[in-house]
């Protein structure tokens, strides 16, 4: 087993606690990830539809990231056999998880929190000591990001050996690892090899000390993208492990305590994927953006209306009424039908409702904390 790395220097390598975080979104088709190109999403096909019924309640789109935290803190987060990653993390209770996180929460200055009860206090520390890794770094999470942080740390106990989920989550992972992605990830043990040799002859070797070379990389590599993880590396405040993922990732990463995991490819058809997703995206925001596209909309959520009317009604030209008309329609958003000489234009509710689930979904935010006085949603999430 591979122990986790100090800060300055670099190694090359697989990590089976990110290729699981990954490999549960596309198979969840989670935010973004659902736009990825076909040779991703044949993942995400082929998961059982028993097993996606049995999806743990607990997993939100905010804790997947659950296997990689539960790694690091087990020491396994650059290990990359499936079994020996997992069975570790399993053999962890929250009390021995805990005694693993002190030495490390103690050298950024931070202790476990008396006054909390023993449960409690591994997610409580285990969300400082994360959030210290960011502060480090100068990075403040947004607060949808913290969020998820939270989401992610409060079911980090209960996936450990004596928590709740811990016999149903591994049971449930273990088959999706043994059916459905062990399988396809055969079938492409040659992208996280070649990624490999990529960054051996980009970097000189498979592991080194001082600061990594970084001109090799994509513009999209977290490394060159966040100028304060750039500079952190320079200064070798950063160990930074490149993870040779199967899926040809060119910005995914995780950030510890002196410590980042980032992913190396090159961008491809992932990137062109995002950007044929953001196009479709922008066209239909484009066409909402206009106040009197927008005013013929609600006038026709109705009964629809024919360009006479909606030109009499807003004081506008019929010619007028026929260009916005035809932006609206070409976006998807209404629907035209000719009635003798005029033509009658009626809303497609259903595709306004998809341009706000499709934009959401592209910028991958999660759901709202409910407020003082309101009661959580029941349920997953």
């Amino acid at each position: 087993m591979e122990t986790e790395a100090q800060p300055g220097g670099w190694a090359v390598g697989p990590s089976a606690a990110m290729e699981m975080s990954f490999a549960l979104a596309i198979a969840g088709r989670s935010g973004v990830l659902s736009h990825l190109p076909g040779d991703l999403l044949a993942l995400a096909d082929s998961a059982p539809a028993g097993w996606l019924a049995q999806w743990p309640e607990a997993l939100t789109p905010g804790s997947l990231a659950v296997v990689e935290e539960a790694a690091a803190i087990a020491g396994v987060l650059t290990e990359g056999d499936y079994s020996r990653a997992t069975l570790t993390i399993r053999d962890l209770t929250a009390a021995t998880a805990l005694d693993r996180l002190v030495p490390e929460a103690a050298a950024l200055g931070l202790t476990s929190a008396a006054d909390l009860a023993p449960p409690a206090r591994l997610p409580d520390l285990a969300m400082r000591v994360t959030l210290a890794g960011y502060a480090q770094v100068g990075l403040t999470p947004q607060p949808d990001f913290a969020r998820r942080l939270e989401q992610m740390h409060a079911l980090l106990p209960r996936i450990l050996h004596d928590g709740d989920l811990h016999a149903h989550f591994w049971h449930w992972l273990d088959r999706f690892y043994y059916e459905v992605y062990q399988p396809w990830r055969a079938r492409r043990a040659e992208v996280p090899a070649a990624l490999e040799a990529q960054a051996r002859a980009g970097l000189g070797g498979k592991s080194g000390s001082g600061v990594p070379d970084l001109a090799w990389l994509s513009p999209q590599s977290p490394l060159l993208r966040y100028p304060e993880l750039h500079a952190a590396i320079m200064a070798g405040r950063l160990r930074v492990y490149f993870w040779a993922d199967p899926f040809g990732l060119p910005d995914a990463w995780t950030l510890r305590p002196g410590l980042l995991v980032c992913s190396f490819a090159p961008s491809g058809n992932i990137y062109t994927q995002l950007h044929t997703a953001a196009s479709a995206v922008a066209d239909r925001a484009a066409a909402l953006g206009d106040p009197t596209r927008l005013v013929i909309l609600r006038l026709i959520r109705h009964f629809g209306m024919i360009n006479t009317e909606i030109a009499d009604y807003l004081g506008l030209a019929r010619p007028t009424v026929s260009v916005h008309a035809k932006i609206l329609r070409e976006a998807g958003l209404i629907r035209s039908h000719p009635e003798g000489r005029l033509v009658r234009h009626e809303i497609v509710p259903g595709e306004i409702r998809r341009f706000f689930h499709d934009l959401e979904t592209f910028l991958d935010l999660g759901e709202e904390p409910p407020a003082a006085n309101e009661e959580p949603p029941a349920g997953p999430v």
